[in-house]
C-alpha cells in the first residue's frame, strides 16, 4: 500500500495498484511494476546491454571517485555514477558487437570548468608512478594551493586501480605512488583532476596516457 504526506500534491512512496511511487532529492516518481519479460531481445537492445556493461565494469568499483568527479554534474537529476555511465558510454566504447572494447584515452572520470594542472607528466620507475603538474595558481579560476588533486591508475591486465593514499594537494606539485608487486610487468592508465578543499569546484578529467609499469 502507498502512503502520501501533505495531502494530494504531496510525497508519495509505496505500491498503488499497477504503480510504484517515490522520490530521490524531493522529486516525486511514479513507474510502472516490473513487466516479466515474455520476448526475446532485440539485437539493438543486446547492443545496448553489452555496451552498459562495458562500461559499467569498469566505473562501479570507482565510485568514491565519480561521487567527487561528477558530484555537480546535473546534481538535481542523476546521481554521479548514472551521470559518469551516460557519458562514458556515449564516447568510450569502442569495436563492434558482441566484442566491445574500452578506449581509455576517452574515458572521463570527472567533469567541470574547474582549473586542471597545466603542463601534466608521468614517469615509472624501479616500482613507482611519479605524477607532476604546475603549482602556478591562476586568480581568475581562483585557485587556491591546498586544492586536491585526484589521481587514478589502472592496471588492465589485473583489473585493479591504484591510488594515493591520500590526496595531494595543488602546491604539492608532485606525488609517488607505489605500485603493488602484483601489477608490475603490466601496463597502466592514468587520469588526474583537480578540485576544491571541499569538492565545489571541480576540472575536467585529463587522461595522461598509458605506461609500462615496471
Amino acid at each position: 500500500m502507498a502512503t502520501i504526506t501533505n495531502g494530494i500534491n504531496g510525497k508519495a512512496s509505496g505500491k498503488v495498484g499497477a504503480v510504484i511511487a517515490s522520490s530521490w532529492k524531493s522529486i516525486n516518481y511514479v513507474k510502472g511494476l516490473y513487466k516479466k519479460r515474455t520476448k526475446a531481445a532485440t539485437e539493438e537492445q543486446l547492443i545496448q546491454q553489452e555496451r552498459f556493461l562495458t562500461i559499467a565494469k569498469f566505473l562501479m568499483p570507482i565510485t568514491p571517485i565519480l561521487k567527487i568527479g561528477f558530484g555537480l554534474a546535473k546534481s538535481d537529476k542523476m546521481a554521479p555514477t548514472n551521470v559518469a555511465m551516460q557519458l562514458n558510454m556515449a564516447q568510450a566504447i569502442a569495436g563492434n558487437y558482441p566484442s566491445f572494447e574500452l578506449d581509455y584515452s576517452k574515458i572521463d572520470i570527472s567533469t567541470g570548468s574547474y582549473l586542471s594542472g597545466g603542463a601534466m607528466s608521468v614517469t615509472v620507475a624501479s616500482g613507482i608512478v611519479s605524477v607532476d603538474w604546475d603549482t602556478t595558481l591562476n586568480s581568475l579560476y581562483q585557485t587556491k594551493a591546498d586544492d586536491q588533486v585526484l589521481i587514478l591508475v589502472y592496471q588492465p591486465e589485473q583489473d585493479e586501480f591504484m591510488t594515493a593514499p591520500t590526496p595531494p594537494t595543488r602546491a604539492d606539485g608532485t606525488i609517488d605512488i607505489q605500485i603493488p608487486a602484483h601489477l608490475l610487468g603490466g601496463t597502466g592508465h592514468v587520469w588526474i583532476f583537480f578540485t576544491d578543499r571541499k569538492a565545489n569546484k571541480v576540472s575536467k578529467s585529463t587522461y595522461l596516457g598509458e605506461f609500462d609499469l615496471v
